[in-house]
């Protein structure tokens, strides 16, 4: 929900501490004569690898890629720090 230009945070400290209240949406300030946008980025908690279901989700829809794609792709999550061993072909 876009907020009124005199409800729109005038500092930078103000926009970030708006920001941590809500990280799910970016908040834009005005400081000085310069508008700016601030948003929180989705990252993996540090030092916990992100679980299969994620990084399937990451890769998107399914578009027709072959098993071995798919195998190659599990190998890979698996170096990273997966939790188990994909089938060998």
């Amino acid at each position: 929900m876009a907020r009124p230009e005199k409800e729109r945070p005038q500092t930078l400290d103000e926009a970030v501490a708006q920001l941590k209240r809500d990280p799910s949406h970016p908040v834009r300030a005005r400081v000085d004569n310069l508008d700016v946008e601030l948003r929180a980025l989705a990252t993996a908690e540090a030092g916990k690898p992100r679980k299969l279901g994620s990084r399937m989700a990451a890769l998107g829809p399914w578009r027709g890629e072959s098993p071995d794609e798919i195998l190659r792709f599990l190998r890979e999550a698996r170096a990273a720090g997966g939790s188990a061993e994909p089938p060998k072909v």
